[in-house]
């Protein structure tokens, strides 16, 4: 049969560079930026949607996501290339000379011929975390198990229900709620401080790595923060919300009523 020529051409599997380090500690954001894909059941198709998150590790910022019935080669490459025109080419990443780090597991989607080359014709330097070591994707892994507490036991009849929902989802994770690896700030809000000099990074000798914000909370203005002290009317002043008590600890006993002057209220 050899001879003959009648047997399969035998393809030879691109290398792969595996991670080094389970821990990362990126200085800055766009350095390391891990991918991962999760799935969930669509009651009127009878079968799984893919949903495929792009993060950056440092920020731990949403840089991309998509959904579909299917998470091919090509998907996973109009996703990078939106990934590159949004966020790398804006932020000068290869005139600064930044090491691109990009993590993701051995799915077939993303050890493809296409995608290597992809990534290698970009500059960006693709790494495999090793069979059964989530941990050395963990960012990501992390985000997804938030993602399915948001979702719950929700079920979805069209895949157009579920964008909907992970549509809000993604914004509010990106500009509301709070992270507490991230100085107990918005991944957006975060990242516009840090490129403002207004966060302290400091990284101990176990590689963990703790931010602080240069500004008292209070300071901090907008909505995305909730520390910040909106307008509130008499009733919430007299009696904070539960909310309120959660985020500025215990209430003092209530004093007696004296006239309050508006500038004690910020808006």
């Amino acid at each position: 049969m050899k001879e003959s020529q009648l047997l399969k051409t035998q393809h030879k599997r691109q290398p792969k560079t595996y991670a080094r380090y389970q821990i990362v500690t990126p200085q800055a954001p766009l350095e390391v930026i891990e991918m991962d894909i999760k799935y969930i059941w669509i009651t009127q198709a009878r079968r799984y949607a893919f949903i495929l998150t792009i993060i950056d590790t440092f920020t731990r910022a949403v840089l991309h996501w998509r959904v579909g019935f299917s998470m091919k080669s090509g998907d996973v490459k109009k996703a990078w290339e939106q990934v590159i025109i949004n966020h790398l080419q804006p932020a000068d990443i290869l005139t600064k000379g930044v090491h691109v780090e990009i993590r993701n597991d051995n799915g077939p989607q993303f050890g493809s011929k296409i995608i290597q080359s992809f990534f290698k014709e970009n500059y960006l330097n693709q790494v495999f975390t090793h069979p059964y070591t989530p941990q050395e994707n963990g960012h990501v892994e992390s985000f997804h198990n938030i993602l399915s507490k948001s979702l719950g036991n929700n079920n979805f009849w069209d895949i157009g229900q579920l964008t909907q929902r992970l549509t809000i989802f993604y914004e509010k994770y990106n500009n509301v709620r709070l992270h507490g690896s991230i100085a107990n700030l918005p991944p957006r809000l975060f990242w516009e401080m840090w490129d403002k000099g207004l966060i302290i990074r400091k990284e101990y000798k176990n590689r963990k790595v703790r931010f602080y914000s240069k500004i008292p909370y209070y300071q901090l203005s907008g909505n995305e923060s909730l520390r910040e002290v909106p307008c509130l009317n008499r009733a919430a002043l007299d009696e904070p919300s539960d909310l309120h008590r959660k985020v500025n600890g215990p209430v003092t006993p209530k004093q007696p009523s004296v006239k309050r002057s508006p500038s004690v209220v910020p808006c």
